[in-house]
């Protein structure tokens, strides 16, 4: 809870209301009252070094927020913290991508660890896909930057999610909150503590949200919608003066429609563009190809009204899951300097599909990368920790074992129709060369060859079975008063064995499909599908035979399947992770007769480790790609000035990080194009972040926070696409001069909240501006040559966003009623994107919320 104290008859309620939107919560304490103009902010107590402490005297880049922070700003889930927080990007769109001073994970799959943990309760959510949490009755939200590699339970790279839930309470009590608002907005979420006894305490929370989608596909309807129920059940047992047992429940369910996407072209020397010579169905003409082109330009978000996309009706935009969390605390205390936590967590996720996860982006289903049926994600955490004080309170330790086992599979399709190629420019293909389009017979008169140049169907059914196993420890050492020294370190053993098995069409088995169903079909080589077509290009052959191959093979896959391969890979990853870092808190004889009324200035080295992973590598099987690993010098410091009514905390670090996992595209040995993962050498980042709290009046709150990152590949190698594809020549090339992906060098963000104090209550006009700079977007090399030749074609526009919220209190305190507009200047900015230059010659761009308003109710009972 927090509370400022504010001066003046007939003004406390106003400050109360402020409460609500500080970006940080404080202790509730008395303050003796004195003449001036401001608000004093009190103390913020937060737990990231397992122990609650002054924020202001943590030597931990963190952002702290209250459930009433979170109600003030309008925030309803994990989404919204990048508002406001610096360095911490998160989007939503075909997956969840948490970024956090640009280290974060971009890609969906199961095989992927999350390099942001998130962790509700102090249970691990080890999926990105489970993580944005709506924030259904927290009472904190603490974002922790900066590898947290000692303390927090799954080592990680860049930093920590921690979510602390509101605890049952003594009294029945509770509190209920509904809402409605524009594209068919209702939601509704309620909490009631209902005690069974003075040492049972049982508290139930429920949430229920939906809202129509704002995008309109024209084949499919509307896409990026909301429909999410979930309810938690907790209970706390006071088995003792010693002893605490927590427990919940949390039951969640999302039916949703992921927004559909744009898609641009933007490299004409693209592989599937014109780099190879392929023909597409719809195209008539080998001396002119525009199907693939066309197909893209059909859905370019400039030709196309706003709002409204064209993806085709072969999209399964489907965000379906399925949730069971539960978790157990028990916190002893053995004496009044040492205590043991166990925390006990469980969690099954189901993933519904069909759920398209690739697609170069027009209404032809030419390219399609899908998972097909349910995916299935169980993990089992236990982690003990031990904590106290020693030497008469000179040391303050953490200590403990942490262990998760985990199980995850995925069904993945990728496919293509049956492409084609003049003999001319197949020819050419045949002997290594890349194709020249100038050397085809205008009107197309060679005859058409057509066949499984591109892989027609592979399904992969992926099984992972993981175990984590650490040992970690931290001590901080009060040398004097005012400083202190910290050391620890983490020991983790990271195992992952893998099964794959892989099925590809049966080429020979489609070549029956094809002469059976039309004569003019004729046989070259059955088995890799290739066949000459008794006829002109002008009579569309490509699209006869995938009329064909629709009618004989009408589910999802398309095509007959070959007997399964299968790959089995066994790793082990070890790493030790330490830190040390030292603060100084400045004695007041220090800033006497200053503006300053407290200080501390700290220094941090810190290291955090990710897990390393198998990846599908066509028809090579499994491939190993190595954990990251991240160090990280940082300095910074904390001030409280103008009678504790301004708050300025600033950071500034220097990161180098080795290993980073990346999503490329590449070729396995069949010469088949593969989406995989490799290991960027080394890179580096230096950034600053600072936040900004001010009550320049005991009305009036101010916040700003601004980050500016500067990421920079210092090793980073790569093969060409093109050599690669078509002789299978092996050609290195140097990406170090990439900028990174997916998150921005610049974020900044300001509030404003003034309190105006009537007779009927308390009114609070409230803005937040959010600005985001521009992102480069780019997957491979070809896509950063674009970048230099033209940056608007392969990154994401800057952009700002202005919420505005006007709320009512009642001077009790217990009725607050709200009108608001998010993105009240209907603002266009993406929120996933991707350009892959060197193979599909695409940009896919998924687009942000438009203009939204509604209206909300909060009670309290």
């Amino acid at each position: 809870m927090r509370m400022f104290s504010c001066l003046g008859r007939g003004l406390l309620p106003g400050c109360v209301l402020l409460l609500g939107a500080s970006p940080a919560f404080a202790q509730q304490a008395p303050v003796a009252a004195k003449e001036k103009m401001g608000g004093t902010i009190e103390e913020v107590l937060v737990t990231a070094r397992k122990r609650s402490e002054n924020l202001q005297e943590t030597p931990v880049a963190v952002t702290a927020m209250s459930g009433d922070d979170l109600r003030a700003q309008g925030i309803l889930s994990t989404t919204e913290l990048s508002k406001s927080v610096p360095s911490l990007q998160i989007n939503d769109s075909t997956s969840a991508q948490i970024f956090i001073r640009g280290i974060g994970q971009r890609a969906p799959m199961a095989r992927f660890d999350p390099s942001v943990s998130v962790y509700l309760d102090g249970i691990f959510i080890p999926r990105p896909d489970g993580q944005l949490l709506d924030t259904i009755d927290v009472d904190s939200v603490q974002v922790l930057r900066g590898p947290q590699g000692t303390l927090f339970g799954k080592n990680n790279t860049g930093g920590a999610l921690v979510f602390t839930l509101s605890k049952p309470e003594d009294v029945a009590s509770g509190y209920v909150e509904g809402g409605l608002g524009s594209y068919g907005e209702n939601r509704l979420r309620a909490a009631v503590n209902m005690p069974v006894s003075e040492d049972f305490l049982t508290r139930l929370s429920v949430n229920s949200h939906r809202r129509d989608g704002f995008l309109e596909d024209r084949s499919i309807g509307d896409t990026q919608s909301i429909d999410r129920l979930s309810a938690i059940f907790q209970t706390r047992w006071l088995a003792g003066d010693s002893l605490t047992l927590d427990t919940l429940t949390f039951l969640g369910k999302i039916r949703e429609r992921y927004p559909t996407y744009h898609c641009k072209i933007v490299n004409d020397d693209a592989l599937f563009v014109d780099g190879l010579g392929l023909l597409w169905p719809g195209d008539t003409d080998p001396s002119n190809p525009r199907a693939y082109r066309d197909n893209c330009e059909a859905n370019d978000r400039d030709k196309l009204p706003d709002l409204v996309t064209n993806q085709g009706d072969q999209q399964y935009q489907v965000k379906d899951q399925d949730v069971v969390l539960l978790g157990a605390t028990a916190d002893w205390e053995l004496n009044a300097d040492h205590s043991i936590k166990g925390i006990f967590g469980y969690r099954d996720a189901v993933k519904g599909g069909p759920q398209s996860n690739a697609d170069e982006g027009g209404p032809a289903p030419f390219l399609r990368g899908i998972v097909l049926g349910d995916s299935d994600q169980e993990s089992l955490t236990l982690e003990l920790q031990f904590n106290g004080r020693l030497f008469d309170g000179a040391v303050d330790y953490t200590a403990g074992l942490f262990w998760q086992d985990e199980y995850k599979n995925e069904r993945f399709m990728v496919g293509s129709p049956l492409v084609g190629a003049d003999s001319t420019s197949l020819a050419q293909l045949l002997a290594g060369q890349v194709p020249n389009p100038a050397l085809i017979p205008p009107g197309g008169t060679n005859p058409p060859v057509l066949g499984a140049l591109v892989p027609l169907a592979t399904v992969q059914d992926f099984e992972i079975f993981g175990e984590t196993a650490a040992a970690f420890a931290q001590a901080t050492w009060h040398i004097t008063e005012d400083w202190e020294l910290t050391v620890g370190g983490r020991y983790t053993e990271e195992s992952r064995d893998s099964e794959l098995a892989t099925r590809e069409a049966d080429l020979a088995a489609v070549s029956t499909a094809l002469t059976s169903a039309d004569p003019r079909f004729v046989p070259v080589e059955p088995s890799m599908g290739i066949h000459t077509f008794l006829g002109t290009w002008s009579q569309d052959p490509l699209s006869i035979a995938q009329d064909i191959l629709r009618e004989a093979y009408p589910d999802i896959i398309g095509a007959p399947l070959g007997a399964a391969k299968n790959y089995e890979t066994s790793s082990t990853f070890k790493e030790f992770t330490p830190m040390a870092s030292t603060s100084w808190v400045l004695p007041e004889s220090l800033l006497e007769n200053s503006l300053v009324d407290s200080a501390m200035v700290y220094a941090t080295w810190s290291n955090g480790f990710k897990s390393g992973f198998h990846e599908p590598s066509g028809v090579d099987g499994l491939a190993v790609v190595e954990p990251e690993l991240l160090e990280n010098r940082e300095i910074g410091f904390k001030i409280d000035a103008l009678e504790r009514s301004l708050r300025f905390n600033v950071a500034l670090y220097a990161m180098t990080f080795e290993n980073m996992q990346l999503i490329t595209v590449s070729v396995d040995s069949a010469n088949s194009l593969i989406v995989t993962s490799q290991n960027a050498g080394e890179s580096t980042i230096e950034g600053g972040e600072m936040e900004l709290t001010w009550l320049p009046t005991m009305n009036t709150l101010i916040t700003l926070s601004y980050s500016n990152n500067n990421y920079s590949f210092v090793e980073f190698e790569d093969t060409a696409l093109l050599p690669l594809a078509v002789a299978g020549d092996s050609v290195a090339i140097d990406r170090s001069d990439e900028e990174f992906a997916v998150s921005p060098r610049k974020t900044a963000a300001l509030g404003v909240q003034y309190t105006l104090n009537t007779e009927v209550g308390l009114f609070t006009p409230r803005i937040d501006l959010s600005y985001k700079g521009e992102v480069y977007m780019g997957l491979d090399d070809a896509s950063w040559d674009v970048a230099k030749r033209n940056p608007g074609l392969v990154y994401a526009d800057d952009y700002m966003l202005v919420d505005l919220r006007l709320s009512w209190s009642n001077r009790e305190n217990d009725l607050n009623i709200a009108a608001y507009v998010k993105n009240a200047t209907d603002e266009r900015y993406d929120i996933g994107a991707v350009a892959t230059g060197e193979s599909l010659g695409t940009y896919a761009q998924a687009l942000g919320d438009p203009r939204f308003y509604g209206v909300e109710v909060f009670k309290r009972f």
